[in-house]
Formats: structure tokens, sequence, C-alpha cells
């Protein structure tokens, strides 16, 4: 076999029993050159010995484990900077790599050997196999010459980092995820690469992202993700990009922090009780952008929360109808994509 080429960074958070599927679907890719580097932040369970017998049978895959918990965004940069092949990928150990994933994004590359990443689909799906939309199933496929893929992102959303194969140097280059802007850093970086480089996109399913209650991107439903948009737009700014694309990346960031300091900042944070963030989403939409109506119905709807707690659940309500009204209204998705959420399955 040939020195490797890509590396499959596979993160690991207290879930053993998840991590072994994890690993097999990586060590199943019909593209054989590549190494597995298992990255465990001080996890203290049976992750050792899950990755050992893999290695016993495999030797592709390798292991590093941390002394101390150094958080999840701190584990994603240490494995890519620790990264000595062309390629490189990202995997939680909850997710799920489909088969001809490196090979489908390695072909992407062969086209189109300007691009700085090239990213197939990650589906959503939960352990009862409901799919969610892919936001990368809007995206114009192929390659995408700045800024139209940081203008997708913006429009469509971000494409997944599941199945998204990245050049290493590009990493390098752009300095990696900025811890600063946790939980959106794969955002953050995503927007500056495709700011500046061509990136090419394909449609064709790459990875399972596997929705259950303990999943990072359930428990980040809250308003977590909205504080550190301010930053992402003062680093575009410094990118010099064109003044029309500048003023839609303003304009949308923006948008999302205003749609989501009700939604997220008020309602999730009210019907989980977080009272500071609640009040926090109610200083800004009064403060930055002017809506003293709203920001009086969610600081009269905390007062009522805090002396009446049943009324909490009155505000899980519209968080809930949002993520169904997302699978209701692409019902075909459930038909399309029903052989993946069969493998979660089985």
């Amino acid at each position: 076999m040939s020195d490797p080429i890509i590396t499959a960074v596979v993160l690991t958070y207290r879930r053993p029993a998840m991590l072994r599927r994890a690993i097999t679907s990586v060590l199943n890719q019909t593209f054989a050159d590549f190494r597995v580097c298992v990255y465990d932040d001080a996890s203290g369970d049976d992750t050792a010995a899950v990755v050992q017998e893999f290695q016993r049978k495999d030797s592709r895959v390798e292991y590093v484990c941390h002394t101390t918990n150094i958080g999840m965004t701190r584990t994603f940069v240490d494995g890519a900077d620790h990264v000595k092949t062309a390629f490189f990928s990202f995997l939680p150990d909850d997710d799920i790599m489909l088969p001809h994933f490196f090979e489908a994004a390695l072909a992407g590359f062969k086209r189109h050997p300007e691009a700085a990443m090239s990213i197939l689909a990650t589906i959503s799906v939960t352990a009862g196999g409901l799919v969610f939309p892919a936001n990368i199933l809007r995206w114009p496929e192929g390659l995408l010459t700045p800024p139209s893929g940081m203008l997708s992102t913006l429009h469509h959303g971000n494409p997944g980092l599941q199945a998204m194969l990245i050049r290493t140097e590009v990493w390098r280059d752009f300095g990696g995820f900025d811890v600063a802007t946790f939980p959106i850093e794969e955002v953050d970086f995503d927007l500056r690469v495709a700011s500046r480089l061509p990136i090419v996109v394909s449609r064709e399913p790459g990875a399972i992202q596997v929705v259950h209650p303990g999943s990072f991107s359930v428990k980040t439903v809250g308003p977590e993700w909205i504080w550190p948009i301010p930053r992402v737009i003062n680093k575009l700014r410094k990118m010099n990009l064109p003044v029309s694309a500048m003023e839609v990346a303003t304009q949308n960031l923006t948008g999302w922090m205003k749609r989501d300091l009700v939604m997220r900042g008020g309602f999730s944070s009210i019907s989980d009780g977080q009272w500071a963030n609640a009040e926090r989403a109610a200083q800004l939409l009064e403060q930055e952008f002017g809506r003293e109506r709203i920001a009086r119905i969610i600081r009269s709807a905390i007062s009522i929360c805090q002396s009446v707690p049943c009324a909490r659940q009155l505000f899980r309500a519209p968080v809930a109808l949002r993520a169904w009204w997302k699978i209701l209204r692409n019902p075909s998705l459930q038909w399309r994509f029903r052989s993946y959420a069969k493998l979660l399955q089985a």
C-alpha cells in the first residue's frame, strides 16, 4: 500500500459504543490509502480498549489521549494541527462516514485541483429514522469560485463538517478553527476559506450525522451560537472582500442573529430556565436592533415563568414546531434517504 494521503480525525466524547461504529465506517471506505487517528479528550472510559481492538486488526488506526479534558473545539484543532497527510476530514464519534466518501471527495479534487475543500452532503438522521433536510442539497454543485461558496453558506446554511475533505495546507494557512467563535467555529472557518478560495461541492451523500439527545447539535439549540456572530462579521471585514459580498455577509449574519435572538435567545432560554441568557437576548434586541417591543415581551415572559414554573412549557412548543416543520415541509426526504435511516437503525 502507498503512503496515506488522507487522515480521518475521529473525535470521541465518552461514547465508546458509538465510537466502534464510527471507526468501522471509516475503515469500510472504498479508497484505502488513509490513516485513522482517534483523539480521546481524557474520557476516562473504555475508549482506549475499543481503539486497541481495531489496532490489533488494522495498522492504519492510531490513538491519542489527552491527559486533561481540553474541550471539543481544542480537540478538533489539536487533531488537525498534527495531520501529516495532504488531506484530512473530521468525524465525531456518534456519526458515520459513508463508504464512498473519500473516493468521491478525491474525485472532486481531481476534477478541480485548485479547490481548497471537497464537500459532499451530510444527512442528519434521528435514531428513530427521521431525516432532516441537508443544507447542501440546496447549494449549486461543481466548482464554486469566491465568494460563491461563502454566499451559499449564508443563503442556504453550513454544509456540515462530517462530509468535508480539507486540504491540510489550507487549514494551516487560515489558522484552523478560532476557539473564540465556539460553537460556530466551523461556520467561521468555512466562511473565511470560501470567501477567498474555490471549493468543490457534490450533493452526493458522504456522511450521516446522528441526531440524539446527547449530540452536540441538540445540546446547542440555545443562544450559545449567537454570541460569536459579531466576531465572525468583524473577521470577514478584514478579508478585503468585494463591497457587495461584504454587504450580503453582514445582512445575512445580522439577520440570523436577530431571528435567533428571539427563538433561541428568547423562547429556548426561557423554556430551559436560562434567565440570564434570555435577558441578554432582550438587551441585544433592544440596544443593537431597536426591537423594544419584543424585548419587553421576553422580559414579561421571564417574569411570568419565574413565578409560574409550568408556564415554561408553553415556550417549548415554538422550538419543537420549528424542528418538526423542517421535517414535514420536505416529505420526499424521508423516502429519498430511507436507506441511510435503515443503515443507522441496523
